[in-house]
């Protein structure tokens, strides 16, 4: 190799290396996982983890796309020590800083219907109450009967649940996988998570038994007739089309619905404004098929659950 190739190869070299180091840096300093790192250190002395590495990924198949594990980085903040310490304990930490570090958990907790009781595992109970094969009729949760495509005509509509049927004790040879396998993206980010923290909390299921079931309530009573039984669509476009949800987060669908017609969204569509006007909207009487007199109907709290209802339509296993 001639002196020029060689200097030049070492030149390229250090550019990595310095790329390499200002990615790993901007990552730290974006995502704030080292400071939070350090405070769990504090809050948990016994812990023996490396503050320097994002500590979990599940270990689950679906977990990965070939060799590269592709979304889930919430424990490197939320418990990054799950491995060490175990599901159980992990569980009871989550629920315990949950209440220490969030100034409007009692708020939240009471929108979100939280039982501040966390599962360690997905036990066969839960599974049959809230998996991919099951349909719970408990906690209000039960068939829902909407307009058929005939006229005088109806379904009854039985919505499978959300945890995913890879998580089932029944495919993982009876064990009941625990947190520290099943991680946190499929039960709370519909199955979907940013890359940054501050998109992956806007893109958060806060409590998806909770959203599953009052979510079902509010969606077939007031989204099924135009978007279909099962999200598949009919006058309104798919919900559960993974190619739409996977490309929107919570507050894009959040102004879907809070102002449908009124806003930039779906102006001269027929999607109602089941919240409010939006504040720039001006009534058009040859676009608008709508009067433009809008009454609160939902409350904002009945729609972030109802968004949250929405997303779990979103699959693991897909990309957007």
């Amino acid at each position: 190799m001639s002196a020029g190739l060689t200097r030049l190869f070492l030149a390229l070299s250090a550019f990595i290396l310095v790329l390499t180091g200002v990615a790993a840096a901007k990552d730290s300093s974006d995502r704030h996982y080292l400071a939070l790192q350090e405070q769990y250190k504090r809050d948990y002395p016994d812990s023996k983890f490396d503050v320097a590495v994002q500590q979990l990924f599940p270990q689950f198949t679906e977990a990965k796309r070939g060799d590269t594990f592709r979304v889930e980085r919430c424990i490197s903040c939320h418990v990054p020590d799950l491995t060490i310490v175990g599901p159980q304990k992990g569980a009871e930490r989550l629920v315990k800083d949950f209440l220490k570090y969030e100034p409007k958990h009692d708020e939240i907790a009471k929108t979100y219907g939280l039982t501040l009781v966390h599962p360690a595992t997905i036990t066969q109970q839960l599974y049959d109450k809230y998996g991919e094969e099951s349909y719970a009729t408990s906690d209000g949760f039960h068939p829902y009967t909407i307009a058929g495509d005939k006229p005088g005509t109806t379904d009854t509509v039985k919505l499978p649940g959300f945890i995913p049927r890879f998580l089932s004790p029944a495919q993982n040879g009876g064990r009941e996988l625990g947190l520290d396998s099943v991680g946190c993206i499929t039960c709370h980010n519909g199955g979907r998570l940013s890359l940054t923290d501050s998109e992956s909390h806007l893109n958060l299921i806060i409590n998806p038994e909770f959203t599953w079931t009052e979510g079902a309530s509010l969606y077939y009573k007031y989204c099924a007739t135009c978007h279909g039984g099962l999200g598949e669509g009919k006058i309104g476009p798919p919900l559960s089309n993974q190619d739409r949800l996977g490309y929107f987060n919570e507050d894009y669908y959040y102004r879907c619905i809070e102002y449908g017609y009124t806003d930039f969204e779906h102006l001269g569509s027929v999607m109602p404004a089941w919240g409010s006007a939006a504040p720039d909207f001006h009534y058009d009487p040859i676009r608008d098929k709508q009067s433009g007199k809008v009454t609160r109907v939902l409350s904002e709290d009945q729609i972030s659950i109802l968004v949250q209802f929405i997303r779990h339509w979103e699959q693991y296993q897909t990309l957007p």
